[in-house]
């Protein structure tokens, strides 16, 4: 069995020690209040295995890398937009500590 690598870059937020069931619940509730499709930023749970274990992330961007490719960082600004966005999914889901969304490069091995 050999490993998977993704690369991704994420904006969104972690949420530390989530229950990624609970999460995945909630943003399908969340989903489901929101209506039809395109009223709003859809918002997707992200798990990522490494080292130190999963790390839970919520993002509502996504950019996918091919291993051994170059983006700069510059080609991803903050986006206020997207920071509302994310914020109101954490709160849906009851996190309850502040997050500060941003770009989270994720590499996932799995």
């Amino acid at each position: 069995m050999s490993l998977d690598h993704t690369f991704l870059a994420v904006y969104g937020a972690e949420l530390p020690e989530a229950d990624w069931l609970h999460v995945y619940d909630r943003l399908e509730d969340l989903r489901r209040a929101q209506g039809p499709a395109g009223d709003a930023e859809d918002v997707q749970l992200f798990t990522a295995s490494g080292e130190r274990g999963p790390d839970r992330v919520i993002g509502a961007a996504t950019v996918s890398f091919t291993p051994g490719s170059c983006r700069s960082v510059r080609d991803f600004p903050p986006s206020p937009g997207r920071d509302a966005t994310v914020r109101r999914a954490a709160e849906f889901v009851g996190h309850a500590e502040p997050i500060e969304p941003g770009w989270l490069f994720v590499h996932d091995m799995s």
